[in-house]
């Protein structure tokens, strides 16, 4: 290089992008960005898609297909995927099973629930649950079903949305204050349609819980399910949980669910607290 020839500027580092709704891990050299994409593909399976192949993985992730086809060859070479022959497709393989099981058998409180779960579930005729949250979603991780053959699904690993259901909103009023909080606003920021959706009645409840100690959801998510829920506090490894009793098929009434569901429900929580 001649000494008139300006040195040559090095251009910045591009961080790698993040999945979206990981935002806040943008540039976060700690953070495994190609980890993040493969477990949030796994994330894309649901029971309303259960089989997925790389076009429509692509399309949703917003990534080149050359990147899913690489995310979906390991997973499938490591078990979390299996092929489906007649599709050339993916759906979820059985070593997502085998992850989620060790981490259940951790929650005591779901042993110690099931007697009285079972037991309030005859007594009221509704299905009984335990949720904790995912990000912004409530998974049940134990479940005591009134009638196995209610239309939606309920089941331990089942999600929901955590603005919409009444555990959902349970579940924030087992966090402090400034947590809760905290979680409103990501709410807002993070899930606008959800909040656009459920937003004025989760205000609603949070409002009345003072008054009510229980939180509710009439005709949300399906037009024919109500549901009441109180907060577990923290079970174990200190994970914020809630107790629901959800009905579905019955005339819907908030007051009733309120006055007559809810004290039940609080009495089972004091006996697990």
């Amino acid at each position: 290089m001649s000494p008139s020839t300006p040195p040559r500027r090095r251009a910045p580092a591009t961080p790698s992008r993040v999945p979206a709704g990981l935002d806040e891990h943008a540039g976060d050299r700690q953070f495994a960005t190609t980890l993040a994409r493969g477990l949030v593909l796994l994330r894309c399976f649901t029971p309303a898609d259960p089989v997925l192949g790389n076009r429509e993985l692509s399309r949703r992730l917003g990534l080149p297909p050359a990147t899913v086809s690489r995310l979906t060859y390991t997973l499938a070479g490591m078990g979390y995927l299996a092929q489906d022959a007649p599709h050339g497709k993916y759906r979820l393989g059985s070593a997502v099973l085998s992850l989620g099981y060790p981490l259940l058998e951790l929650f005591d409180v779901r042993r110690r629930a099931r007697p009285l779960m079972l037991e309030l579930s005859r007594a009221t005729g509704g299905s009984v649950s335990i949720g904790i949250r995912d990000r912004f979603s409530v998974v049940y991780i134990e479940v005591i079903r009134s009638d196995p053959r209610r239309v939606y699904p309920l089941d331990v690993g089942t999600t929901q949305s955590l603005a919409g259901t009444a555990i959902g909103r349970a579940l924030l009023m087992a966090s402090p204050p400034t947590e809760r909080e905290a979680l409103l606003n990501q709410l807002r920021l993070k899930a606008p349609d959800e909040w656009t959706r459920h937003g004025a009645e989760l205000e609603r409840n949070v409002e009345g819980y003072a008054r009510h100690g229980c939180c509710v959801s009439v005709g949300e998510l399906y037009p024919d399910v109500q549901a009441v829920a109180v907060p577990l506090g923290r079970i174990d490894r200190g994970e914020p949980a809630a107790l629901n009793c959800s009905f579905q098929g019955r005339a819907l009434d908030r007051r009733w669910l309120v006055e007559r569901i809810g004290p039940r429900l609080q009495t089972v929580a004091r006996q697990l607290m």
